[in-house]
């Protein structure tokens, strides 16, 4: 155990760097509680930390989907464009549906849209309507890389959910997103923009 610590202390030149061990009797425990308890916020279950962890997850989603995607044999694909085929579905969007949907900014959308025309997953077709309006819709070797990521992401879920409590956990979570979801879509349009001149 020792040791161990020891390695862990090493600096770059291969000294030990030694601490002093903290002595807990002169510590008034009393009043160390109360500051941290005055300190450290009551609860962590905020918009604003739910928010932070939905991003990590999302991120650590990317990455484990990169690993699946190399599994497939699809290493010609990134998992963000991946994701992108799952908001086309199984429909024929424009490009402006696609943006609405799945809330992708003009440049970014039709430069992942480029990426995947030309890798194959997505066909692109001028509006019988309108020339200068496009028309997207999975090709079928997108519908098949669709299919095989839904099948790889089943064996993670069931890695997580391994009981009905785990199942309605799970179902409790999504529709209390879901939920938040709407919410905020709503407030946003319909609360008016503070224009009292107050800042911060």
């Amino acid at each position: 155990m020792h040791k161990v610590l020891e390695d862990a202390t090493r600096d770059m030149n291969g000294h030990v760097s030694r601490t002093e061990p903290m002595v807990e009797e002169s510590i008034n425990h009393s009043a160390y509680g109360e500051r941290e308890r005055i300190a450290a916020p009551a609860s962590q279950a905020n918009h604003f930390e739910l928010v932070r962890v939905i991003e990590r997850m999302y991120r650590r989603y990317l990455d484990r989907l990169r690993v699946d995607l190399i599994r497939i044999g699809a290493d010609d694909i990134s998992p963000a464009h991946a994701m992108l085929l799952f908001t086309i579905g199984d429909d024929d969007l424009s490009v402006r549906d696609l943006m609405d949907r799945g809330h992708y900014l003009g440049s970014n959308a039709s430069y992942s849209l480029k990426q995947l025309v030309q890798s194959g997953y997505v066909d692109r077709t001028a509006s019988a309507r309108d020339r200068r309006s496009a028309r997207i819709r999975l090709t079928d070797k997108g519908k098949m890389l669709c299919r095989a990521v839904k099948a790889a992401d089943e064996v993670n879920q069931d890695q997580i959910v391994r009981s009905e409590q785990d199942l309605k956990a799970l179902e409790e979570t999504f529709a209390l997103l879901r939920k938040l979801e709407v919410l905020w879509a709503t407030d946003l349009q319909q609360s008016p923009l503070r224009l009292d001149g107050t800042r911060f």
